[in-house]
């Protein structure tokens, strides 16, 4: 029996249909990508999946006692917790440590009944340890380091986080949580490249389906086995992940289309027979073919993406041979360690250049000292005599909101007539009314989208831009990409977006750890030679004691004054390594507050601390007395 399943669903807004007619089926162990434009309804076909839309048509079955963990985009989290209460709180073991933590509260307090306490505290405990609890523990610090919060801040209240910080931290929850279907919302916003890895290989390995929306590629191309498209007010499934998917599509359209076209020619061919025979001699045969031709069940016009394909961008002054940048010995430290030092590269004429790093790794400071918005506390920026300059941050604002995406581009561009305009639009996903609505209605990707017009259509032989696919849809990505494909300048790309880049850079810089690298390529080859490079670096082994020099004329050899005299001396030197290892192990645990809020726990590690140093102290006995 499938997870969840849907059969003739349909779904209007109003007098707005967004999808109708839609059957699939969700099994355990699917792993499905959900794509579409943004408001085509992905986001309201999970909440009719979690039951919490019921105004829809059709039929949606769930199996029964189905656990569906749902990661949204504006998370509600528990008020008053700690980072770490409030991961744990997700999972299985969350009331054994808030009945334990009352218990040992209990304990403290003046007059405790201490018997009847710990026996209860007993039972809790074993059931603690009957779930795995321990392992839970170890699997939510693994969580959250690998979604950007460390161990450091796990004591940090929840209220005082940021917005993207609650949006990890709901992930978090949600991956602790262990259901049987995921239904996750853009789980790659908010994280970092590295954060982005860590989701990916988790998602990979584990048991549960996943049902995503995601305009992440490169993350749908490595966790998903099929990919939904949700177009034209319907559903469209394929078997494959992202990148075949589109392949499959494209097919789908071409063979659409040439159906359509063999139909179309048809029934021309029909309606002219009708309209010449249909009095005379061969009215019957042309009653026949009437009849027959409005029975024939129409084709639809598949649509045929030549959005981009219509672009035709101004050219820009020629860069000429010379670099259009050069940027030499630059250094950037805040006090707390370089964030990257003597970093030096120029741009070619026509290159992009792909910039990429973890967050607070140092590209936005890069990005304002390439723009001159931030001085460099070593080395300089140096532009080239023909680089006419473009710029897109992460905050672009327009000047009135009052205005439509067809009177801003007017405004800032009298040369192209207005079909050359509204042909440009509809290139970057403008098309039809979208082009007259007012800027206050865009959203954040149509705004950055129209911003991103406007910067192709001036003429700049350079373009430096800051994250240009955040919240940009598919179809949009697409778009973009074509369009700086095409554009004839040089290009500097911020990006975690790791498709794009593969799409665009001929080049990457990876910033990360106070370090930088320049590789040929686009993300792909750069993340495999920094694993390269990671393999090929030697391994810092922890060096073994000197062993004792043999006396010079020994007598005889020493009895052995303690239990271990049984092990060689190679076996002894290795049995103290492991016990030193292991007093610095119980003795970091000693140091976790965590540990405190289970006395039986506290107690265990106490206690084999002393039992391991006294063990070491023996050991040591031995090897001196040998030496």
């Amino acid at each position: 029996m499938p997870l969840a399943s849907a059969t003739g669903l349909a779904k209007h807004f109003g007098t707005q249909l967004l999808y109708e007619n839609v059957s699939f089926s969700l099994d355990a162990g699917d792993r499905v990508g959900l794509i579409g434009a943004n408001g085509t309804g992905k986001t309201t076909l999970f909440r009719i999946l979690t039951g919490a839309e019921v105004d829809f048509d059709g039929i949606v079955s769930r199996q029964k006692g189905l656990r569906i963990g749902v990661l949204e985009q504006d998370p509600k989290l528990p008020p008053g917790l700690t980072i770490r209460e409030a991961v744990l709180e997700a999972s299985s073991i969350a009331p054994l440590e808030r009945g334990m933590s009352e218990i040992h509260h209990q304990l403290a307090l003046p007059g405790a009944q201490t018997e009847a306490l710990l026996a209860k505290l007993g039972e809790l405990q074993a059931k603690f340890e009957q779930a795995d609890g321990y392992a839970i523990e170890s699997l939510a610090e693994r969580i959250l380091e690998g979604v950007g919060l460390p161990v450091s801040r796990h004591g940090e209240i929840v209220d005082t986080l940021s917005g993207g910080e609650r949006s990890r931290l709901a992930l978090a929850r949600l991956l602790l949580s262990d259901p049987d279907l995921w239904l996750l919302d853009e789980p790659t916003n908010h994280l970092d490249l590295e954060g982005i890895a860590f989701v990916e290989e988790f998602l990979s390995q584990c048991r549960a389906s996943v049902l995503v929306i995601s305009h992440d590629r490169h993350f749908l191309d490595a966790v998903t086995t099929r990919t939904w498209e949700i177009e034209g007010q319907r559903l469209w499934a394929y078997n494959a992940p992202y990148t075949r998917a589109k392949e499959l599509r494209e097919e789908r359209i071409k063979a659409a289309k040439k159906a359509y076209d063999i139909q179309r020619t048809y029934i021309e061919k029909q309606e002219e027979y009708v309209r010449r025979f249909g009095a005379g001699v061969r009215a019957r045969q042309a009653r026949g073919r009437a009849t027959r031709l409005a029975r024939v069940a129409r084709l639809d016009n598949p649509e045929t993406q030549a959005r981009a394909l219509a672009l035709n961008l101004p050219s820009g002054e020629r860069l000429g041979a010379k670099p259009p940048l050069e940027v030499r010995d630059l250094s950037l430290d805040y006090g707390t360690g370089p964030l990257f030092q003597n970093l030096s590269f120029s741009i070619e004429p026509g290159e992009t250049l792909g910039v990429v790093g973890p967050n607070g790794a140092g590209k936005t400071s890069l990005f304002r000292m390439l723009v001159g918005e931030q001085a460099p506390q070593g080395g300089g920026v140096v532009w080239g005599s023909k680089a006419v300059k473009g710029v897109l941050t992460q905050h672009e604002k327009f000047p009135e909101d009052a205005t439509t995406p067809f009177r801003y581009l007017r405004n800032h561009h009298a040369q192209p007539t207005n079909q050359e305009l509204r042909a440009t639009l509809g290139a970057m996903c403008f098309s039809g009314d979208s082009a007259d609505k007012p800027l206050a209605a865009l959203s954040g990707g149509e705004r950055k989208r129209l911003m991103m017009t406007r910067l192709l259509l001036e003429g700049n032989n350079v373009l430096l831009l800051d994250e240009p696919t955040n919240h940009l849809d598919l179809p949009s990505r697409e778009a973009l990409e074509f369009a700086l494909s095409v554009f004839e300048g040089s290009l500097v790309l911020i990006s975690h977006d790791r498709y794009f880049l593969d799409q665009l850079a001929d080049r990457v810089l990876w910033i990360q750890d106070g370090q930088w690298t320049l590789t040929n390529g686009g993300f792909t080859e750069a993340q495999e030679a920094r694993r390269k490079k990671a393999q090929a670096a030697p391994k810092l082994q922890k060096p073994k004691p000197e062993k004792p020099k043999p006396a010079a004329a020994p007598a005889k050899p020493k009895a052995p004054v303690s239990t271990f005299g049984k092990l060689s001396t190679d076996e002894l030197e290795q049995r103290i390594i492991r016990f030193e290892k292991k007093v610095l192990d119980l003795l970091q645990q000693q140091a976790d507050p965590a540990l405190y809020r289970d006395a039986k726990k506290t107690k265990a590690v106490a206690a084999d601390l002393e039992s391991t140093q006294a063990e070491l102290t023996e050991m040591e006995k031995e090897y001196e007395a040998r030496g």
